[in-house]
């Protein structure tokens, strides 16, 4: 045996050594046999269906080359489309962790797990569901776990700024419940919060569902919760456009006041997918029959088996990296500086004439009715002329608006994916004023046709170009 000076037996540190380095060997070659396999995934894409390859190609080349400003739109790191791309995605996992319906889903069992986790710390929740396939879908998990058919449910109307998903008529929930709707002040379009709890307590609905889908105001979610107690309701917050705000706190939060919250994971900057969330509420009990059973249980058995099969393992695996990146100071950031680049992109428009709805903005969404801001104008047009010039917004129908879903009054402009890009003051200036060129110059047929001066278009198509080719950060 051979000692060293300070008493150590070098045989013993040499098979150390050797163990670590055969250790560090293993796991090199692990990550090169995982990383060749999806590697050059597009380049097998490109051989075997090159229509394909060059669709995604064309949408590729549609971001890299216009300004987008889709209020319900956001864009997800590399990281989250790798997760979305990896071999998981072939895995079938009916059921939750640790109660599968297929064996080898040790893995899946382990992702699924720091998923709720991580969600759970972003949104200080007890409970947090990463199966839901959507938004909408989580919406609908929660309805059919806590009402039965025609149960009454009570909700802003979609035609004030709610969504489709909260009881529209042509929705799961307008076909199988009594949904009522509250509505906005029609003078400032603002929440009457007074107004809602005098139909609350008129209807005495079993769930009333608070969020937004064209609301630029913070929405009061303890002032929900005090009415839904009062009448005896579920609360359901759906805060799908708002989540990032909420999860950074530059944005009140609900988790606490809604029995129930819901939001899509892609518009706060993540992969496709829904979730599900609770706080005190979790262990509530709800009658089920002879027996009771906490909500979060309830909630469990209305995901599977009650209303989805396997969920998307690849999407959870991408919902565990998104969670992740929320909780980096960057996230947070950068959700401050979304609120500040729409409301600077609502003082600008509004400097420019446009009529801002609410006169400004809490959140990441500006509303304007363009109607009012030239003789002929509607939303169908604004969007159409602004699209073929690089600008890339949506139609919205306002409240009262008398025009049609299919034409609108205004139109919807949001900021999360300029921010990300790296835009501020300056790019925002420039962005308004393009806008107002278009549709200042855009000359006005019928309802639903116009004209546009082509040098007036090819000007800008430049212009908005060389604005993004700085900002272009996929």
């Amino acid at each position: 045996m051979i000692i060293d000076k300070a008493g150590c037996d070098k045989s013993k540190l040499s098979a150390k050594r050797s163990r670590a380095y055969e250790l560090i060997a293993a796991e090199k070659k692990r990550v090169e046999n995982f990383a060749g396999f999806h590697s050059g995934l597009f380049s097998d894409l490109c051989k075997t269906d090159e229509k394909v390859y060059k669709l995604l190609s064309d949408e590729y080349e549609r971001v890299r080359d216009t300004i987008q400003l889709i209020a319900a739109e956001n864009q997800c790191s590399r990281s989250v489309l790798a997760a979305l791309g990896s071999i998981i995605q072939n895995k079938t996992i009916e059921g939750f962790a640790g109660k599968r319906y297929h064996g080898g889903s040790g893995v899946i069992d382990s992702l699924e797990c720091l998923a709720i986790e991580r969600a759970k710390r972003v949104f200080k929740a007890e409970y947090a569901n990463v199966q839901p396939h959507s938004g909408t879908q989580a919406n609908q998990i929660v309805m059919t776990a806590v009402l039965g058919r025609g149960d009454v449910v009570l909700s802003l109307g979609m035609d004030q700024g709610g969504h489709v998903s909260h009881g529209a008529d042509v929705s799961f929930s307008g076909k199988f419940f009594n949904v009522e709707n509250y509505c906005v002040d029609p003078k400032t379009f603002l929440l009457d919060y007074e107004s809602v709890r005098h139909k609350a307590m008129m209807l005495k609905p079993k769930l009333i569902i608070c969020g937004c889908s064209a609301y630029s105001r913070v929405i009061d979610f303890a002032k929900f919760r005090q009415i839904a107690d009062e009448c005896g309701a579920y609360l359901l917050a759906d805060i799908s456009h708002v989540s990032g705000l909420i999860a950074a706190g530059v944005h009140p939060g609900c988790i606490d006041h809604a029995h129930f919250t819901t939001t899509s994971t892609y518009k706060p900057g993540g992969p496709r997918g829904g979730l599900i969330l609770m706080g005190r509420d979790f262990d509530t009990k709800f009658a089920l029959g002879e027996k009771e059973i906490e909500l979060s249980k309830l909630i469990d058995k209305a995901t599977f088996p009650g209303v989805q099969g396997t969920p998307y393992a690849n999407n959870i695996a991408a919902k565990a990296v998104f969670f992740g990146e929320m909780l980096a100071e960057e996230y947070t950031e950068r959700q401050r500086k979304i609120i500040k680049n729409a409301q600077l992109l609502a003082s600008e428009m509004a400097d420019h004439g446009f009529d801002v709805i609410t006169d400004g903005t809490d959140n990441h969404m500006v509303l304007i009715n363009v109607a009012n801001y030239r003789e002929g104008l509607n939303g169908y047009i604004a969007q159409h002329a602004l699209e073929d010039c690089g600008i890339v917004v949506n139609m919205n129908k306002l409240p009262y608006d008398t025009k049609p879903v299919s034409v609108t009054s205004g139109i919807r402009l949001g900021t999360p994916i300029i921010t990300k890009n790296g835009m501020g003051a300056e790019q925002i200036s420039l962005i308004s004023d393009i806008i107002k060129e278009v549709l200042g110059n855009v000359e006005i047929v019928s309802v639903k046709s116009y004209k546009l001066d082509e040098q007036v278009r090819t000007s800008v198509i430049r212009r908005v170009r060389s604005l993004n080719s700085g900002f272009f950060n996929p």
